[in-house]
Parts: structure tokens; sequence; C-alpha cells
């Protein structure tokens, strides 16, 4: 009996141990708040893999990164207080798919989360202030399809910066595009595209027949935004420029389009509806940015031995 309680005493010191030995560590004191370590590493590892998205060089040096993860530590408190203040909460359905978001990024990422020590309980705080963030956005500028002076806006956006069509697309390649085709072959090629483009008719069906037929083949409906990347330069404004419903060939150095223009408001409001957050974000992103900057600006850092040692570990 007396060995029992001596090997159970024994265990309970080695878990008490290792629990001192793995409890976290304070990196940050903001404005009063409690940053550890692992919620500092992380910030610091994702500024350290992508400084040019945290407006870094492409080689920063430790103070850069160190202050770049500073702030990112600040927006962290700032999303959970600003949640808190303003009286916010999380659905069951918004909480269950933080929980597989984390499963996921997990599943993927255990081994780089262990060896840069962080846990999956500090990843889910991290995801979680990610989703604070945004019910911030939503709840400051998302005014609801109810106020009609806004949803104008909104909806005026959407139809200026996004257009709808189908194509077909040849490229003035071999078939495994490792030649050029030439003079004469691609004369030939733009003769057969304009041949196509000019007995397209009204009947988008037939037209696809037809481009079936002569070896090439129709797109499914294209929604493509003003600025995305994927087409060559001037596409978007020279589709944007054509009427709903007619056809009209583009031809570049690398390759020739037949375009058949949609009408995008025919399409129906599901469409516009499902970018309708997207809207909101582009024209409120950068005035949410200001505000976090403006509203961080006067957090005060504390920053504890721990950080250098970080630093000097991931860097």
């Amino acid at each position: 009996m007396k060995k029992f309680a001596a090997l159970f005493l024994a265990v309970l010191l080695i878990l008490s141990l290792t629990a001192c030995g793995n409890s976290r560590k304070t990196a940050l004191v903001i404005s009063g708040t409690e940053i550890d370590s692992e919620i500092f590493t992380y910030y610091l590892d994702k500024v350290m893999s992508r400084p040019i998205e945290y407006d870094l060089s492409d080689k920063p040096v430790k103070t850069e990164l160190k202050r770049a993860a500073i702030i990112q530590c600040k927006k962290y408190l700032a999303a959970n207080t600003l949640f808190r203040d303003m009286g916010l909460s999380l659905t069951s359905s918004e909480k269950v798919e933080i929980a597989q978001t984390v499963n996921d990024y997990w599943l993927r990422f255990e081994n780089h989360y262990n060896n840069i020590g962080v846990s999956k309980q500090t990843l889910t705080k991290i995801l979680t202030a990610k989703v604070y963030e945004d019910a911030v956005f939503a709840a400051k500028y998302d005014k609801g399809i109810e106020n009609a002076a806004e949803e104008k806006i909104l909806q005026d956006y959407f139809y200026e910066n996004y257009i709808s069509f189908r194509n077909v697309c040849a490229y003035f390649t071999s078939a495994d595009g490792s030649t050029q085709l030439t003079q004469l072959e691609k004369n030939r090629l733009i003769g057969s595209v304009n041949m196509l483009a000019e007995n397209a008719g009204t009947d988008i069906e037939k037209f696809g027949e037809a481009v079936q037929a002569a070896g090439y083949s129709l797109s499914d409906s294209v929604l493509l935004k003003k600025g995305a990347e994927g087409y060559p330069l001037g596409f978007f404004e020279k589709v944007a420029a054509q009427k709903d419903g007619t056809v009209q060939v583009i031809t570049y150095d690398e390759c020739i389009f037949i375009i058949w223009k949609e009408n995008l408001r025919d399409k129906g409001e599901s469409v516009y509806a499902n970018y309708r957050s997207v809207c909101i974000k582009d024209l409120y992103a950068d005035k949410a940015e200001t505000e976090t900057d403006e509203y961080i600006s006067s957090f005060t850092v504390e920053e504890k031995n721990i950080v250098d040692r970080i630093i000097k570990k991931l860097y």
C-alpha cells in the first residue's frame, strides 16, 4: 500500500513538472492584456513565410519581422475586444465551421505547427479571432438589404465590376503548345474563328454545336471580376463594352477569342446575392483597415525576453 502511495505521488509530481514545463509564457502585454508566446509565434511564422503580404521586403530584417508580428497580435486583440464590446456572438454553424477548419489545418500542417511550437488550441484561438474580425466588419458595414440606398450602392458596384460571358478560345500554337503556328496556319485559324462568329446566330445551343463540329469548345458561363487575373490585359474592358446578347472576336498575340456576352441581370438576383458579401469587402475593406489601424495605434506594448528567443529560433 505504501509503495502504491509513493508511486502515485511520483506520478503526480511528474505530471506537475510536465505541466509547468509546457505552460505558455507571456510574450507581450498589449494594453494590459497578456499575449502568450504561441500566439506571437504563429503570427511571426506567418509574417516570415509571406513578408510581402505584410508590406515588407522579400528579405526583411529581424526588427521588421518583429514589428509586423506585433501588429498582427494587436489586430488579434482588437478583433476579440471589438467582438465582445459590440455584443456579438457566433452561431452554432459558425462554431462548427471553425472546428472543421481547425481540424483541416491541423491535418495538413500538424508537423509544421509542432515544430514551431503552436498547439491546436492556439490555432483555434487564431481562427476564431478571424471569424470575430469578419463579424465585426459585417456589423459595421453590412446595413442589410432593407437599407435601399446602401443596397443600391452594392448592386451598382456588382453590375459595374462583373461581367458574364461564354467563350471560345484558340491559341496560335501547336496542339501540345510547343511550337508557334506558321503565319499561314495562323491566318487559317483566324479565318475559321471569324466565320464561326459571323454565323453564331442567336441560339447558344446551336452555336455550341457548331463550335464543337469545328473542333473547338464553348466554355460554360464565366463570371469575371474587373482586375482579376487569368485573362489578357484589356480583356475585361472590351467585353464590358460589348452589348449583351452579341458576339465579338478579340485577337491577341497568343490567342483569339469568340465572346458570347451574357446579360448578368437576366441571370437573377441569386448571382448578386452570392457575391454581395464580396462587394461589401471590396467597397469597405480599405476603410475598415484604416479604422483598425487607428484603433490599435493607442495600444501600448510591453515585450518580454521570450520574444527575441522566438525570433532567434524561427529566423
